[in-house]
């Protein structure tokens, strides 16, 4: 299996016209940077349309995007991000992509895997003006989406006065949710609010089994009838589970029945032990049940109405071998503020897939460096899956900018810095291995990920 870690090659002739971009994009940048967040010329047709230009080389339709506030500011990030670093492989951004914000410790569920722990709020928690201040602080460093997190971020009394404040920055706004509480009138209410992306737990195909991983009789029910409300209200609709010997085998299934109530994303999480996700680490899947896990994400991925993911940076690397097809071969569909920056574990199957393109700069393990995470606390780490380990900085007493520019996500950002067969891989640019594994497993967020399926298959 030698094949899989064939390295995504950068040609002389792409360096060439990356530098070349380099160049033209600082030009843009100049002209138009007014020092106050995101430029209106954004929304002005030439330029969106030399942009366009720009997306075509590597092969995106970049209209859709452009046309949404978030999606603007994904892009005045990047542009922005060219021109104060140039093209970098992979590429450091001026700001996070986005932030998952784990508001709370309440929940009203009692998960056997949250890497969280939660339960009931904590004494030491931000305030709700404490809070507001740091939406102000990320939409000053140019952060496109917040993802509002938990615990059960539906059980936080300020959730809607937070959301109010992150759409007023003009930025998307997700929502992680175990679904309990997603009844009809709060499913309109939070479109309403402008709530554009929601991210539901389903962990079985079975009631009985769901409800007792998630600790509370009927929540199955409930689950399936909310993943149904947000799409039929028109919220984009994520079902997220992660995956376990528990329910490895029952994977397909469940994509189909996420697909019979209108999902329209199925996301794969691997078990990462951390908080009490270390209680059942004998659950986790073999490198085997990994691979094959991936197989099956790889062949849904071809197939229309519900796109498939796995949370597993290797599959970046797996996807890209054989020939396959891949809805991520259509330009217009690639592109977009919900499926670009919520993953950077792209699906490049197909010899023509567009995200081939871009994975050298952008796949891989995003932790540090397309988002990070905030905690009840006010603690930056570079994950949700690191709750505890590395904490960067805390707001209460640093600001989100010089955190987000110190050294904990420097180093994630020079892939150099890693250690072991991740650092010796030839996909270290375009995977670097999950750090989060790395930092529950080895205590060392830069150490070698030691459950990756492929170097193992390798050998």
């Amino acid at each position: 299996m030698t094949a899989l870690l064939d390295p995504f090659s950068v040609s002389r002739t792409r360096r060439l016209r990356d530098r070349a971009f380099f160049v033209l994009i600082r030009g843009i940048v100049t002209l138009i940077d007014s020092g106050e967040g995101t430029p209106k010329a954004l929304s002005s047709p030439r330029l969106r349309w030399i942009l366009n230009k720009f997306a075509h080389m590597y092969g995106f339709e970049a209209d859709r995007v452009l046309e949404e506030e978030a999606g603007r500011r994904v892009a005045w990030n990047l542009l922005k991000s060219v021109s104060d670093y140039g093209i970098s492989t992979p590429q450091r951004l001026r700001a996070p992509v986005s932030v998952v914000w784990s508001l709370s410790y309440q929940c009203n569920l009692r998960c056997k895997h949250c890497y969280q722990n939660a339960s009931q709020r904590s004494s030491d928690e931000l305030t709700l003006d404490e809070q507001l201040n740091i939406v102000e602080q990320m939409a000053r460093a140019g952060v496109s989406l917040v993802v509002l997190s938990g615990g059960e971020p539906l059980a936080n009394p300020s959730l809607e006065k937070l959301i109010e404040r992150i759409k007023q920055h003009k930025m998307a706004v997700s929502i992680d949710s175990n679904g309990v509480l997603l009844d009809k009138e709060m499913v309109q209410h939070l479109k309403q609010l402008g709530v554009d992306s929601i991210e539901i737990s389903l962990d079985s195909v079975n009631a009985e089994s769901h409800d007792r991983f998630r600790g509370l009789e009927g929540a199955f029910e409930k689950t399936l009838d909310a993943v149904e409300l947000c799409s039929d209200a028109g919220i984009f609709t994520t079902v997220a589970t992660t995956s376990t010997k528990l329910n490895y085998a029952e994977s397909g299934e469940l994509i189909s029945l996420a697909r019979s109530r209108g999902a329209q994303r199925v996301v794969f999480f691997d078990l990462v032990p951390a908080g009490r996700g270390r209680d059942i680490q004998d659950l986790k899947l073999s490198r085997v049940e990994q691979l094959q896990l991936m197989a099956l994400v790889k062949k849904e991925c071809s197939r229309e109405g519900c796109e498939v993911f796995t949370e597993l940076p290797q599959y970046v690397v797996y996807s890209s071998v054989g020939d396959g097809e891949s809805i991520s071969n259509e330009a217009e569909k690639a592109l977009s503020v919900e499926r670009f920056t919520l993953s950077s574990f792209f699906d490049c199957a197909g010899h023509d897939n567009i995200y081939r393109k871009v994975a050298v700069y952008l796949g891989g393990c995003p932790a540090g460096r397309l988002y990070c995470n905030i905690q009840p606390n006010g603690d930056v780490t570079p994950c949700m899956f690191m709750p505890r380990y590395p904490v960067a900085g805390n707001l209460r007493n640093q600001s989100f900018d010089e955190i987000w520019n110190g050294t904990t996500f420097q180093s994630l950002r020079d892939r150099s810095s890693l250690k072991g067969k991740c650092r010796e891989c030839r996909s270290v640019m375009v995977c670097g291995g999950c750090r989060a594994k790395a930092a529950a497993y080895e205590s060392d967020y830069l150490a070698s990920d030691p459950t990756c399926p492929i170097q193992v298959a390798d050998a």
